[in-house]
Formats: structure tokens, C-alpha cells, sequence
């Protein structure tokens, strides 16, 4: 049995404003050509498969082109597709019945029993041997988990436990009982390293979640999990691995390693894993390189070192740059300069990070901070704010008024 794993596409996603449709495009498609070399029998996504809630027609495009791609060029792969806290569970599920025609399964929202338990077998989806046809492992596809997904007064972890405790008795009373046992999750493992620098993670995370790795049960042959963007294993126990997120999000991700796993189970249920490597469309660059500011005069040798722009190059594969200057007073005329520096060079400017130089720590410490709140988007810290405060989540319609109020401030700004 081989599965692939991967999580966090994010489609639909923006870079500092940069559409990076080339970028998922060009990402399908290297996953396509992985597929038909490798065979697989299955496919997991480990949720975020989606930006937002409320995805663009292109993001959604993109997903069913792909969609429609695998199953033609692997035939009888199965497909697991599992929410994530950035999805909507209700949307992702919409075309689950025309999907499951195509052996693609989605698992988005907690479906209840008339005793308003969850419906634990909806959850347990057998993954077959594409050769024989015969079930070889059972796969316990579980979305991302809300306040409301458990009984009432559980903490994450406890809901968590509730929640795949209910499967393994499940199991234990199916024709299931006996194959090995695969997790797709998606939720923060204690244990995994996270981003400390930005707000990529954190704000996602917000710290309050973290569960233990063994909340998924023994006798797991492999757990996949999403929602970590750094590709790594978490808990050797459970061989339980994040797949990363395929592009990187945010610039303190610069040196994250990008692909999906490959796993290989043998019918004792012992595994065998490997990482397939994935190189982005468009990397990242910042000056300087170890990511601690340094004079403009320095950084403005470093950007003459950079690539010129082509005669009709279009800049697609162009990366994405920012800039890290230590100002011993105010320059005003500084992001001018840099402007006309760049004017020629194939990257993409995204940001430039100014850090008071001196002695003082209270004034850098203070500097440090007013720098992160110029850097994080107006609807990250929005959607901070409302967390910290409310709780829960933003809602919806709440979410999409805002993007709309953000991007009507852009476009009268040009």
C-alpha cells in the first residue's frame, strides 16, 4: 500500500499582495507528474487545502482541475480530502456526493447521529490496493476540530481524545478491525517546531491549542497531519509527520523544505517513509541573508548583486525579496532610493523592515514591535484582534466585509 501526504496549500493565497496562482498552478501540476511515477494508491491532503473560507472561483478551479488530472492518470487512486481551520467545512463538502463518483472523499464538518453523537463511521474510510481491490488499511479522516465538534466544556485536547477514542471502538466492532490504521488531522502537536519569528503560524495556532502527539491512539501506523508549515516528524510512535505547507508563507519560512511524504505500508502495518522534494516557482530572498538588519549602504551593494530583468521576461519565476536596514536616524528619502535600485532587478519587491539602530534596548525592544505591526496585513491583525478578544473565530460574513473595506483602501490608494 503507498499513500502520498501533503497539507496546506493554501489556494488562493496572496504574497504581499502578490497573487501566487502561477505558483499553486505550478505546484499541481509537479504533483500531477509525482503521481503517475510513483503510482500511488491513495492521496491524502491534511487540510488548508483552501486561504480562506470564502475561496476565489480561480482558487476553486484550481482544486478540481487537479482533481480531475489525478484520477485520470492514476486509475482507482483514492483521494482524502480533510478540512482545515482555514476552510469552510460546509464548502468544501458541497460537491462531496458528485466527488466520492470519482473515489475523491471529503471530510469537512462533524456529522451527529439522531443521539447527537458524532457519526464515528462516517469518519473511517477503508484505503484499497489499487491491484486487488481489497481494503489494506483503514483511514481515520478527521477535519479540523471546532469548540462545537465536542461535548461542552472539553478542552481541544480532551475533544480531540473524545473524538478518536470514538473511532478506535468503531473500528474494533467493523470489518475493519485488524488493517492498519492511518490518521489524517489536522491540529498542533506538541512537540512540533513552529515559526517564532511572524505571524504566519502563530496567529493560526494562537498557542491554546497544542495537544499532545499520542491524542490519536496506539496502534497508528501513520499519522498525517497539516496545519504546521515546516515539514517534519513529530512523535516516532505513531510515525506521526507533518507534510508542510508546499509554498513557503511568510519569509521567516525562507529555509522550510517543501514536497510531500511518501509512505509505503506493508499488510503487518510496518512502514517505510521518505520525503519527495518539491523546489517552488518563485523562492525567497532576504538581504541581508541571516534576517538581522544592517546599514543601507550595505544593502544596497547586496542589491546591485541581484539579477537584472530580461527583454520580455515576465517575471514568473521571479523571487520575492525584502529588505532588512538599520537606520541610525530617519531617512526619508530611503524607500525611494531602494525603489530606483531595484528598478531593473528580476525580483519582487515585498517589504522593507526598518530597525532603529542605538544602544538603547527599551527604544529597539519598542522599535522591534512597531516594526512587526508594519509588516503583518491589516486582515491578520484584524483576525488576531477578534481571536484574542471574542475567543473564536471571525465570522464569515464578517471576514469577507472586511477583505472587501481592505481591498476598496487599496484600489483607492493606486
Amino acid at each position: 500500500m503507498k499513500i502520498l501526504h501533503t497539507a496546506d496549500w493554501h489556494l488562493g493565497n496572496t504574497f504581499h499582495n502578490y497573487s501566487r496562482t502561477l505558483e499553486h498552478r505550478h505546484f499541481l501540476s509537479w504533483l500531477v507528474e509525482v503521481l503517475k511515477e510513483q503510482q500511488p494508491d491513495a492521496l491524502i491532503v491534511s487540510g488548508d487545502i483552501f486561504d480562506t473560507s470564502n475561496p476565489s472561483a480561480v482558487a476553486e478551479e484550481l482544486l478540481y482541475d487537479f482533481l480531475l488530472h489525478a484520477t485520470l492518470c492514476v486509475p482507482g487512486l483514492q483521494i482524502v480530502l480533510t478540512a482545515g481551520n482555514h476552510d469552510s467545512a460546509g464548502r468544501l463538502e458541497a460537491p462531496a456526493a458528485l466527488l466520492k463518483t470519482h473515489n475523491v472523499y471529503v471530510r469537512g464538518a462533524v456529522h451527529c447521529n439522531d443521539k447527537g453523537e458524532p457519526d464515528f463511521d462516517y469518519y473511517l474510510l477503508p484505503l484499497a490496493d489499487r491491484q486487488t481491490g481489497q481494503a489494506a488499511c483503514v483511514c481515520m479522516a478527521v477535519p479540523y476540530l471546532r469548540g462545537g465538534d465536542y461535548p461542552l466544556g472539553m478542552t481541544p485536547e480532551e475533544g480531540l481524545r473524545y473524538f478518536f477514542d470514538g473511532l478506535h471502538q468503531h473500528i474494533n466492532r467493523s470489518d475493519f478491525k485488524g488493517l492498519p490504521i492511518v490518521v489524517a488531522a489536522h491540529f498542533y502537536a506538541a512537540g512540533a517546531d513552529i515559526c517564532q519569528n511572524e505571524h504566519s503560524e502563530r496567529l493560526v495556532i494562537g498557542g491554546q491549542d497544542c495537544v499532545e502527539a499520542n491524542v490519536v491512539g496506539n496502534d497508528v501506523c501513520y499519522t498525517a497531519l497539516g496545519h504546521i508549515h515546516k515539514a517534519q516528524r513529530v512523535d516516532a510512535r505513531n510515525n506521526m509527520y507533518y507534510a508542510g505547507s508546499v509554498l513557503p508563507m511568510s519569509f521567516s519560512e525562507l529555509a522550510y523544505n517543501h514536497g510531500v511524504q511518501c509512505v509505503v505500508i506493508d499488510e503487518k502495518g510496518h512502514t517505510t517513509i521518505s520525503h519527495i522534494d518539491y523546489s517552488p516557482l518563485r523562492g525567497l530572498i532576504s538581504i541581508p541573508a541571516n534576517g538581522r538588519a544592517i546599514d543601507a549602504s550595505l544593502v544596497f551593494d547586496e542589491i546591485a548583486q541581484l539579477p537584472k530583468r530580461k527583454k520580455g521576461d515576465a517575471g514568473e519565476t521571479w523571487p520575492y525579496l525584502e529588505l532588512r536596514i538599520e537606520e541610525k536616524q530617519p531617512e526619508p528619502t530611503l524607500l525611494h532610493d531602494v525603489m530606483e535600485a531595484l528598478q531593473d532587478k528580476a525580483v519582487h519587491y515585498c517589504r522593507m523592515v526598518r530597525v532603529r539602530g542605538g544602544n538603547d534596548k527599551k527604544a529597539n525592544a519598542k522599535q522591534a514591535t512597531a516594526d512587526t505591526l508594519s509588516t503583518i496585513e491589516p486582515f491578520d491583525m484584524a483576525r488576531k484582534f477578534f481571536k484574542a478578544r471574542f475567543n473564536n473565530d471571525m465570522p464569515d460574513e464578517l471576514a469577507k466585509r472586511f477583505k472587501m473595506a481592505e481591498e476598496a483602501a487599496v484600489k483607492a490608494k493606486e
